[in-house]
């Protein structure tokens, strides 16, 4: 693996309204500096995906989401990138099965992943990048 890139969601995402596959806007929320030199600047745009999204369900069933960063664009390259992020809805055991006795109907919670979520991403392949100016 290599250099760490750390990463937020631009926009909230939830389990009710993303699907697998959608894309995610990202940004750098730090300079990544190599030997000295800033190559990617804080601020940088960057592409992820909805790697697993499902809705909540009956009977307290939790909604899931999770988000895997793709890439960052520089110029005319792109750098892959890898790692992930997910959060899960949850609602207490004793919760759900006191609702669930009086409210047949009873869901579980929707996940959210909040904009602004910090996501560690690293370099999948290197590249060579020149410094930022």
């Amino acid at each position: 693996m290599g250099a760490s890139i750390p990463l937020a969601t631009d926009q909230p995402l939830s389990s009710k309204t993303s699907a697998k596959g959608d894309m995610v806007s990202l940004r750098t929320t730090a300079d990544v500096i190599v030997d000295g030199h800033v190559v990617i600047p804080r601020g940088t745009r960057a592409v992820g995906q909805v790697s697993a999204a499902r809705a909540k369900g009956a009977m307290g069933m939790s909604g899931q989401l999770a988000i895997r960063p793709l890439y960052i664009r520089m110029g005319d390259s792109f750098v892959r990138l890898g790692g992930a992020t997910g959060e899960k809805g949850s609602v207490t055991a004793g919760a759900v099965i006191g609702i669930a006795i009086l409210t047949p109907g009873f869901t579980g919670r929707s996940a959210m992943i909040p904009a602004g979520t910090a996501l560690e991403a690293f370099v999948e392949r290197a590249i060579d990048l020149p410094a930022v100016r």
